[in-house]
C-alpha cells in the first residue's frame, strides 16, 4: 500500500478471510502429474481430502507459512516450524482446530482441520458439500449424519 497513513490490521484480515471463505470451492482441486507415469489426477478428490489445503492456503495469505499443503501431518508440523503455538485454553476466533481421525467405509483413516469461529462454531471443508462450510465446533457431517468428533489439538499464533 502506498499510503502511509494506514497498516493492514492482520488479525481482523485473517479472521474475514476466513469467514468470508464460506460456500467456495476454491480449495477443491490441486491437480498433479506423475512424471514417472504421465498420469494427472486430482489429488484432493475434488474436495474430499481438502481441509489441509485450504487451511494452509489461508495461512499462506496471512504470511503465516510459506506454501500450502495437503495433508493434516505436514500443516500441523509447519504451524510448528512458524511458531504457531499449542493453546490449552479456550478457544478463539481464528485458533486452527485439529480432529481426531475418523474411519470411512473404505477403511481409509483421516484427521481433520479447519478454524474456529468463535467457541462454537468451525469453519473448515466438507467432505460431502465439497465446499467450505460452517458448523458446529464439536461435530462433524459423516454418511449424512451428526457425529462427535474430538478435538485433538488447539493451535494459535498471536501476530497474525
Amino acid at each position: 500500500m502506498s499510503n502511509t497513513n494506514i497498516e493492514i490490521s492482520k488479525k481482523e484480515t485473517y479472521l474475514k478471510l476466513i469467514e468470508n471463505s464460506i460456500g467456495t470451492r476454491l480449495f477443491n482441486s490441486l491437480i498433479v502429474k506423475y512424471k514417472n507415469t504421465g498420469e494427472v489426477i486430482d489429488i484432493l478428490h475434488n474436495g474430499e481430502l481438502s481441509c489441509a489445503y485450504f487451511v494452509s492456503s489461508i495461512i499462506v495469505l496471512m504470511s503465516g507459512m510459506e506454501t500450502p499443503h495437503t495433508t493434516v501431518k505436514t500443516v500441523r508440523n509447519k504451524l510448528i516450524e512458524n511458531n504457531w503455538k499449542v493453546v490449552t485454553g479456550g478457544i478463539e476466533p481464528g485458533d486452527v482446530l485439529f480432529w481426531e481421525k475418523v474411519k470411512f467405509d473404505d477403511g481409509n483413516e483421516n484427521e481433520h482441520i479447519g478454524f474456529a469461529l468463535n467457541s462454537k462454531e468451525a469453519i473448515s471443508t466438507s467432505w460431502i458439500e465439497h465446499k467450505v462450510v460452517r458448523h458446529p465446533i464439536i461435530s462433524t457431517n459423516h454418511e449424512g449424519n451428526k457425529i462427535s468428533r474430538k478435538i485433538t489439538a488447539v493451535y494459535r499464533k498471536r501476530d497474525i
